[in-house]
C-alpha cells in the first residue's frame, strides 16, 4: 500500500524568512520554488537525502480547499506517502474510514495526489502520491 515517505509539509507565515532560516541556520538548501495559483500557494522545496521538506505559504488560508488543508495552522501540516496503486489505495483508505478532502484527488506536481483526514484525528492530514516513472 504505502511505499515510502515522499515529503513532509510545513505551513509557514513568511516563506522567504523560513527559507533563510533553513538555509543559513540549518544548512538545508532550496531545491526549487513552485506556485499553485488556484490555491494561492507558494511552495519552497528543500531536500535532505531522499526526503523533501515542503515549506508552504498560503496567500489566502480562508479559501475552502486551503481551510480543509489547515492552511491557517502554522507548523507541521502533513506527511506525504508514495503509493504504488493509487486508485486501490485511495479506495481502501476510504473504506477504512479515512475522509477524502473535497477537491481531491487532483493532479499535483509529481503525479496524482489525494489528502485525507484519518479516522483517529481531525487535526492530522495524510497525503498519498502516485509517482509515475519519467518515461510514462
Amino acid at each position: 500500500m504505502l511505499k515510502k515517505i515522499n515529503h513532509i509539509g510545513i505551513v509557514v507565515q513568511d516563506i522567504q524568512k523560513a527559507l533563510n532560516t533553513y538555509a543559513n541556520v540549518l544548512g538545508i538548501k532550496l531545491e526549487r520554488m513552485m506556485e499553485i495559483p488556484d490555491v494561492q500557494l507558494k511552495i519552497g522545496v528543500l531536500k535532505m537525502g531522499d526526503l523533501e521538506i515542503e515549506l508552504l505559504e498560503y496567500g489566502d488560508p480562508e479559501l475552502p480547499i486551503a481551510k480543509s488543508l489547515r492552511a491557517d495552522q502554522l507548523g507541521l501540516n502533513h506527511i506525504c506517502y508514495e503509493v504504488e496503486a493509487f486508485d486501490k489505495t485511495l479506495e481502501k483508505m476510504r473504506e477504512k474510514g479515512f475522509e477524502l478532502i473535497q477537491g481531491f484527488p487532483r493532479r499535483g506536481v509529481h503525479g496524482r495526489i489525494a489528502f485525507f483526514i484519518p479516522p483517529h484525528s481531525t487535526k492530522e492530514r495524510i497525503e498519498i502520491l502516485e509517482v509515475k516513472p519519467e518515461n510514462e
